[in-house]
């Protein structure tokens, strides 16, 4: 296991010694077996599905994870249901109480049905998680856990996640007359109020021109707003010889890396919750591990799963049932997965993101 892997429960380790070490052995968090549902999409009557071979890649992970941990004392009993075997198969196990011995119930995946799940878990008092996509609750106070964040968050995280590396950087905040603009500046500016950002510009491009001009040789951030891949080229050239500069890049503007081969983008960033960077000594050897257990190559959702089941198994071990609310703010990497989850309301949301950057052709994490 990688270091990195360790980070979360060394934190809470410490965090443990520092108000009571006792209590984790007392409260046996390590002896206890957790009960955990996996209820997704396998689709595993009809034809074939990509999203039902996504969701056996999740699972498969998931597996893994939760069995890495038993060398650590964790027990788990992982139970699996497919939410939509058939029309009526979700509503058959919420009627028939299969879940309600469950510490914690993971999916489905799609709004429509996590909503139903919801209104279950919450009757029943169990964590319910979203696992692969943000789900805004409708049940208030519910404490659905989010491993991904919102258009409409993804702003303050990002912001949190450059004070964090840029702590003397100057942010520039560039705009067009578009649609997107017009929603995201407001947003952009309430944001940077709220989290105390006093240098901070807001621009207008036109005609490769800014409305008002960059301080020569400070180094900056241009948070872009503009939906448009074409003004790329010119937003680089305003940074163009700065030292120390970087523009954060419209989310829409997204890449796999499968389609960048050549492409350099040094000064650009990409907020993502996951990243996949090929050739990762640590992605090798999981990859290495899981083709020994499934005889294939991992996506990147069986990623996603090992990193999830990590994350909770982790947290369970050191706290119980009540993980969520101890690991709240605390900090996780894991393979591809940054997990950082902060109350927002009645949500729990996955503020952890990474900056990614493409240097010919090769996707870069920004580190701290």
């Amino acid at each position: 296991m990688g270091m990195s892997k360790l980070i979360l429960y060394m934190v809470m380790g410490i965090t443990l010694m520092l108000s009571s070490i006792h209590s984790l052995f007392s409260q046996n968090h390590h002896k206890k077996t957790y009960k955990i549902a996996l209820v997704l999409p396998f689709k595993s009557t009809g034809n074939h599905s990509a999203v039902g071979e996504a969701m056996l890649d999740y699972y498969q992970g998931f597996v893994m994870g939760a069995q890495t941990l038993e060398a650590d004392g964790f027990k788990a009993e992982i139970t699996v249901f497919d939410s939509e075997k058939d029309s009526a198969a979700l509503e058959t196990l919420l009627q028939n109480g299969t879940l309600d011995d469950k510490n914690i119930v993971v999916g489905p995946v799609y709004a429509e049905k996590l909503a139903q799940v919801e209104a279950y878990c919450s009757k029943k008092g169990i964590t319910l998680v979203s696992p692969l996509k943000y789900y805004k609750p409708t049940v208030s106070g519910t404490g659905v856990v989010n491993f991904f964040t919102p258009d409409s968050l993804r702003v303050r995280a990002t912001f949190e996640k450059a004070l964090q590396i840029f702590p003397k950087h100057r942010f520039y905040v560039v705009s067009d007359a578009g649609a997107r603009s017009k929603i995201e500046v407001p947003r952009i500016r309430n944001t940077a109020r709220k989290l105390g950002i006093s240098q901070i510009k807001f621009a207008t491009l036109s005609g490769g021109r800014l409305s008002i001009p960059i301080i020569r040789n400070d180094s900056i951030i241009i948070f872009n707003t503009i939906e448009s891949i074409s003004v790329k080229p010119e937003l680089e050239k305003l940074i163009k010889n700065k030292k120390n500069s970087w523009i954060i890049a419209h989310h829409d503007w997204h890449s796999s890396y499968r389609t960048i081969v050549n492409k350099n983008e040094p000064t650009l960033l990409y907020p993502e919750v996951t990243v996949n960077t090929p050739g990762d000594t640590s992605m090798l050897e999981f990859e290495n591990m899981y083709y020994e257990s499934y005889f294939s190559d991992p996506s990147k959702y069986a990623f996603i799963g090992y990193d999830q089941a990590l994350y909770m198994g982790y947290g369970l071990m050191a706290f119980g049932d009540s993980f969520v609310s101890k690991t709240l703010n605390m900090d996780y990497r894991g393979y591809i997965n940054h997990i950082n989850l902060k109350k927002h309301g009645d949500e729990i949301v996955n503020f952890g993101l990474h900056f990614i950057r493409v240097n010919e052709g090769v996707r870069e994490e920004i580190e701290p």
